[in-house]
């Protein structure tokens, strides 16, 4: 849990947006800046750097952003490139897309969880062996049917 306190103490250093849960918009938000919902969105979300999910907030559309505390409700697939927090009081209905993924015991997802591989395909070390081939196979052991 200090990794959450941590993550959200360095994100109010920096300027942010804050859409609080008396506010309810109709349409996708596109942001350069990390930012916090508490209030209610109708479209999709991205965000550079960090984005916070309060527990007032409702989400229906996809969300992408660097990385994610979700304590609220998104109906619609999550896109993270680093880091997803996903609280107990969290609800998401769709998929979870992220690179590490920290989920605690009672959240709820009604959907796929999948591990973002696109940066890691570049980490992989150029000087490693190839496979070895296998031997053709011999005309003679092809399976028999019994029918």
């Amino acid at each position: 849990m200090s990794a959450i306190i941590e993550i959200l103490k360095n994100a109010f250093r920096k300027s942010m947006f804050l859409i609080p849960k008396e506010v309810s918009v109709q349409g996708a938000i596109e942001s350069p800046i990390p930012g916090r919902i508490d209030g209610t969105v109708r479209g999709d979300v991205r965000t550079n750097g960090l984005l916070t999910i309060g527990h007032t907030a409702s989400i229906r559309g996809n969300v992408y952003a660097t990385d994610l505390i979700h304590f609220g409700k998104v109906y619609g697939d999550i896109f993270i490139t680093n880091k997803a927090v996903i609280s107990n009081k969290a609800y998401i209905k769709g998929d979870v897309t992220a690179l590490i993924l920290e989920l605690e015991e009672e959240a709820v997802i009604e959907g796929a969880i999948r591990k973002h591989v696109n940066d890691l395909e570049n980490a992989i070390p150029v000087d490693t062996e190839p496979e070895p081939e296998k031997p053709p196979a011999i005309e003679d052991e092809k399976p028999t049917s019994w029918f």
